[in-house]
């Protein structure tokens, strides 16, 4: 249940962006989930609706969530793949099996919506 711990950090996140911009309210919270990232989606979403209620300034904040997708690339080739399925290891384009994961690994704020 990490959850709770991300989302505490992410409350601190927007709380910091909007004194830094003097918004009073916040109104749309846009992050990106990776599909590696360990994050149990139905916990993030439960988190962030306790957590927004200590907030005044995330009150009415409403919470959008975009999958991010696994994307390897090859040290072989240099070539950049979506796996179709669970294949992280092998290389789409040449079969090498040495690849590295780029992208799905984790979780970012990708922007706020405040007034």
């Amino acid at each position: 249940m990490h959850e709770y711990s991300v989302v505490s950090s992410l409350m601190d996140l927007c709380e910091m962006h909007a004194k830094k911009h003097n918004a009073t309210k916040i109104e749309r919270v846009v992050v990106s989930i990776g599909e590696r990232a360990g994050m149990d989606k139905h916990l993030f979403v439960s988190a962030f609706e306790t957590f927004k209620g200590e907030l005044d300034i995330c009150k009415e904040a409403v919470l959008e969530i975009v999958d991010e997708k696994v994307e390897l690339e090859c040290l072989d080739c240099a070539k950049t793949c979506i796996p179709p399925n669970l294949e992280y290891g092998v290389c789409a384009h040449c079969g090498s099996q040495k690849v590295r994961i780029v992208k799905g690994t984790q979780m970012q704020l990708l922007s706020l919506e405040m007034v």
